[in-house]
């Protein structure tokens, strides 16, 4: 295994994959092993399958029928026909006709997106299926259903056609900045590839004209046996998964003439290219660099060495870059880099800095600096023994979970060992390797490494910026000359220093616990300490090595006056910024290397807290970080000042893009043009920030622990954590006062409000509708609301999505909130296409009207019921879920013997539904905001 790029992103081209071996004494060029937990078949058809046996969670099994074949292997006139074609398998197969398998799979508790699901990319299509495993028909059917996507699909006429708008719809909402700029660079960055013109999403024409036959036609070349595999993860016997696999796949098959399944290259390059794209929509400017490199194959323990090299290098890279983003005036907002797939016949090593509008040249010029002084001096001894304990503290981490592993982690592995021959050699392996090979990675291999990476060679400098008059981007030609000037500077070695060797060199004095009382129908324990701040404990046994905590009190910036908002609302990234005590974040890092700790403070509108997170062997390092970000929080002038450059440059640009243009103009709309509305920040809003109004606000909020709850659930002994408590959050100050939140009265417009907005020219639209009534909160109703949002959301499926062929996605929310003031909210939201709006529209609200005439049908409660169950049968089984539950519940007021809302599941009923869509939604008074092209403007009005 190793770090895998999956898929190419603008921006984010960091998205990782870690892996985790079992190891044993070194033996260079002998073959990886597979895991032995994995049963791996090919049937004689040429079929390949997958299955492991995993409890997590349980009563559920993850399937994924993976096809290897993508938008690369389209035809020109089949351009976007891969992708469509994945589309109809929702729409219409033998034993699930027209969208009765998206009806059937919501009946039993599965929801569209989240647990059914499929994804078009260049080289793969890959569909995900999440079933229970509660009862033999369940099981039977969800193969039943992968063996209809793999042979069976239906391919009815009138349904592709319907389907043509929807994959239409998922196009537009592709459309825009990005998408013109990558248009543009795609062809430099993958020059004389087919790479390059085969972008999986399609060409608009081919969408809605291709003939139907020539859909049929790639389905029935590439949906065969050989170039198809099944994954079967879960709560399931392999036994039973291995014999449905041979009954449902085993009679597939391929076609008579069998296209060759061609892999397409993309050459090399000698000396670098560069690509400048300018947008006047786009939001932010990036430099992005990738040294492009022959595809890695991970066979050998020496090539499962060679993975952890890479890993070491872009690991202590990143850290370097980090570090340059803490500078008073620094180079750029934020850069990664990573190594891996950038098309399944192309690695490389990529990255991105984001940067300033003025500032291109400049970052560009410190990454290459950085790249040329590691490639010239490598990295220091200290940088790689820290990053090895990091990378030692993920595979020993995740060996410890080795029991509690997600399955879809599972299936996301061997979809890759399918489609890329990626090792699987299994947990226990790969964590024994690294822990006994680890030391033969030597600093001298690293910097020959990155002496090997990093060149001129093959080389592609990618800059996007936005479009502005005021502002020279520079040529292509420029910033050639940016790269040449830093071959020719003379660079300095890295120097490594650290501010300290332990966080705490002083032990605070311990208070005491005063009060304990157990919690029964929790299975927790509810601590007083004598500084009256409050514990509550709930142990687990869901993650081995999991640990969370988060601490609040109500206050938040709500408790100051507007003057002091906008700096109030910023405090907690400043102090984010800064670190603790005489520790820049950089510092941390380094005393923290090889241990699993995070803290964060936060301040929003209503409160204060701290969230947190670590391992049983950390524990002490988190609650001592906790407890400097009480008592010593780090200010600096020069952090304070990175923290402001860095968050003008981000938003400098951001209200160009139509979307936040349009979320920006819906907040002040919605707020009523409050000072204390979600808005972008102008340039003038960051004159208002203050360093010393920001230092008092910071102290107030965290001087009182009297007023502080901290939630720990997780997997520690209680008696065991209880001297932590006492040691560390029993020694934080407190003034004993009673402190609460402030309602300051922003409430949306009343009665029935229309207002549009044009921006951009792209045929995209986006219609957010708002309702609001104000009401007392109470648990049963509150439940009952969300489930109403539920119900909303199968019906747009069916109406504004199958039938109207108006939207790829929409959202439909529903919620009771009590602070800080008690109110029913329900919120759609609806991108389509301008001249769809108002059916659109019209159609979402006379499915609100319906409920409140007519109730609900059985089916829609069945479905409500079933989805809520299975939700809470999984998430039950998490601490994420019961760490939010109980912070909801102390918040609203609720008792905490119970804190779920399972007990509701029952309940829910037509009756029910109705009575709550009557009582809390008007349909005739809503806050309408669409989003429109600038030139429409004429035929809107």
């Amino acid at each position: 295994m190793r770090y895998r790029f999956f898929k190419f992103s603008l921006l984010a081209v960091a998205l990782f994959v870690y892996v985790f071996v079992q190891g044993q004494e070194f033996q260079g060029n002998k073959e990886l092993p597979v895991d032995s937990l994995v049963k791996i078949g090919k049937l004689s058809n040429g079929f390949t399958y997958y299955i492991r046996q995993n409890h997590k969670p349980e009563k559920r099994i993850e399937m994924r029928l993976v096809v290897n074949a993508g938008s690369i292997l389209e035809n020109p006139s089949q351009q976007g026909l891969a992708h469509l074609v994945e589309h109809m398998c929702f729409n219409g197969t033998k034993h699930f006709a027209k969208n009765d398998l998206v009806q059937y799979l919501q009946s039993i508790g599965m929801r569209f997106g989240a647990d059914l699901n499929a994804y078009t990319s260049f080289d793969e299509t890959v569909y995900m299926l999440t079933i229970p495993s509660d009862s033999a028909k369940l099981i039977e059917n969800g193969f039943l259903v992968l063996e209809d996507w793999a042979h069976n699909v239906s391919f009815d006429s009138t349904e592709i056609e319907k389907e043509r708008g929807v994959v239409h719809e998922e196009w537009r909402l592709g459309r825009g900045p990005w998408q013109r700029m990558r248009d543009k660079f795609l062809p430099v960055l993958l020059k004389d590839s087919r790479y390059a013109e085969r972008l999986p999403i399609g060409l608009e024409n081919v969408i809605l004209h291709a003939p139907q036959d020539t859909l049929r036609e790639f389905y029935h070349d590439w949906y065969r046996p050989d170039l198809m595999a099944l994954i079967v993860v879960g709560d399931i016997d392999p036994a039973i998964a291995e014999e449905k696999i041979r009954e449902h796949f085993s009679t597939i098959e391929g076609p008579a003439h069998e296209r060759n399944r061609v892999t397409y290259p993309v050459p090399d390059e000698k000396g670098t290219l560069v690509s400048v794209t300018t947008d006047k929509e786009a939001p932010v400017t990036a430099v992005q660099l990738f040294y492009k490199n022959d595809v890695r194959v991970d066979k050998t323990y020496d090539d499962y060495l060679q993975m952890l090299r890479y890993n070491c290098l872009t690991g202590m890279l990143n850290r370097r870059l980090v570090e340059l983003t803490e500078k008073e005036n620094p180079p750029f907002i934020g850069s990664n880099f990573s190594y891996g797939n950038l098309v399944r016949t192309k690695d490389a090593l990529q990255g991105y800095a984001l940067v300033s509008q003025n500032g291109i040249e400049r970052g560009l010029e410190t990454v290459l600096t950085e790249n040329a002084r590691i490639s010239k001096y490598g990295f220091t001894q200290g940088e790689l023994d820290r990053y090895k304990k990091d990378l030692l503290n993920r595979y020993e981490t995740s060996y410890d979970e080795r029991d509690k592993t997600e399955s879809k982690e599972w299936t996301a592995e061997y979809t890759r060992a399918f489609l890329e021959k990626e090792p699987i050699p299994g947990i226990d392996f790969e964590y024994n390797f690294v822990k006994n090979n680890l030391d033969r990675i030597t600093v001298d291999q690293i910097n020959a490494l990155a002496k090997e990476l990093i060149t001129d060679n093959n080389r592609v400098i990618i800059v996007n910026a936005p479009q502005n008059d005021s502002v020279k981007v520079p040529t292509d030609a420029e910033i050639m000359a940016v790269a040449n000037k830093v071959n020719s500077m003379d660079i300095k070695p890295y120097i490594d220093s650290m501010s300290g060797t332990q966080l705490m060199s002083k032990v605070p004095k311990s208070g005491k616990i005063v009060s304990e009382k157990e919690i029964k129908g929790l299975d927790a324990v509810d601590i007083t300490l004598s500084n009256g701040a409050r514990v509550i404990l709930k142990p687990t046994d869901f993650k081995n090595d999991e640990i969370l905590l988060s601490a609040f009190s109500m206050g938040g910036t709500s408790v100051y006056p507007d003057s002091a908002f906008f700096t109030a609302e910023n405090t907690d990234g400043i102090v984010q910024e800064s670190g603790v005590a005489d520790f820049s974040n950089t510092d941390l890092k380094k005393i923290l290397a090889g241990k699993s700790v995070y803290v964060a403070p936060s301040i929003s509108d209503e409160t204060e807290g701290i969230s947190a997170n670590t391992k049983p062997s950390d524990i002490e390092s988190m609650f001592q970080l906790i407890y400097l970000y009480f008592t010593d929080p780090r200010f600096t002038e020069s952090s304070f000042n990175s923290y402001v450059s860095k968050k003008k440059d981000l938003y400098q640009n951001l209200a160009k893009d139509p979307q936040y243009y349009f979320y920006d103009k819906y907040n002040h709309i919605l707020a009523q043009n409050s000072p204390r509305g979600n808005y972008l920040p102008t340039a003038e809003d960051w004159k208002k920030l203050d360093f010393n109004t920001a230092q008092m606000i910071y102290k107030d909020r965290f001087a009182d622990a009297n007023n502080f709850t901290f939630i720990i659930v997780g997997s520690f002994n209680t008696d065991s954590i209880k001297p932590f408590l006492e040691k560390y959050i029993g020694s934080l100050p407190t003034v004993k006062r009673t402190d609460s939140f402030v309602d300051v009265g922003i409430r949306p417009p009343k009665g029935n409000k229309k207002v549009n907005v044009f921006k951009g020219n792209d045929p995209k639209s986006l219609a957010i509708l708002h309702f609001e009534t104000e009401a007392p909160w109470n648990e049963r109703d509150a439940y009952m609301i969300g489930v109403l949002g539920d119900v909303l959301g199968y019906r747009y499926i069916e109406i504004l999505r199958e039938k109207m062929s108006g939207v790829y996605t929409f959202r439909a929310s529903a919620s009771m909130s009590k602070i800080p003031y008690p109110r029913v909210d329900l919120q759609i939201t609806i991108p389509c296409g301008p001249d769809n709006v108002d059916s659109l529209v019209t159609a979402a609200i006379a499915e609100i009207k319906k409920i409140q005439t007519s109730g609900v049908d059985n089916k829609e409660i069945v479905k409500a019921r079933e989805t809520r169950l299975r939700q809470f049968q999984t998430n039950s089984k998490t601490n994420h879920y019961w760490l939010s539950a109980i912070q909801t519940s102390l918040m609203n007021g609720t008792g905490l013997d119970s804190v779920t809302n399972e007990k509701y599941i029952d309940q829910i009923s037509s009756e029910e539904l109705q009575r709550v869509a009557k009582k809390y939604i008007n349909p005739d008074e809503y806050l309408e905001v669409v989003l429109y092209p600038e030139d429409y403007e004429d035929k809107v009005k």
